[in-house]
């Protein structure tokens, strides 16, 4: 009994800390849309699960952040945080007006902030 009790213990104290760091990758992203992306009015229909992200290099990011401006999807200097070694990703969906537009945000290992994003 006391084994089954002890994993239900350790199962719970895992949900919460992903409930907990899923919350806050869903924050930094939203922060980002709000004061990179001058997105004021904007409503999130959907996040996918976080995912981990194995083959984005620095080239790739370069890429990310100029077409991000080409496309002018960024409003003046963007201050991405540093990649780090492991990224994780998360697809949102979103209305702004009447578009709906899909994007993927990558974020450092330890959801400091967004590292770079592209449209779907």
């Amino acid at each position: 009994m006391k084994r089954t009790q002890f994993l239900i213990m350790a199962l719970s104290a895992l949900l919460i800390m992903s409930c907990g760091q899923t919350y806050k990758s869903h924050k930094v992203i939203e922060d980002f849309m709000k004061n990179s992306m001058k997105l004021e009015d904007f409503d999130v229909l959907s996040w996918s699960n976080p995912g981990i992200a194995n083959f984005v290099s620095d080239s790739i990011l370069n890429v990310m952040h100029r077409d991000a401006e080409k496309e002018r999807l960024v409003s003046g200097t963007v201050k991405y945080v540093p990649r780090t070694e492991r990224l994780q990703f998360i697809q949102v969906k979103y209305a702004v007006e009447k578009d709906t537009i899909t994007q993927t945000f990558y974020l450092d290992d330890n959801n400091k902030g967004v590292v770079g994003f592209k449209n779907n």
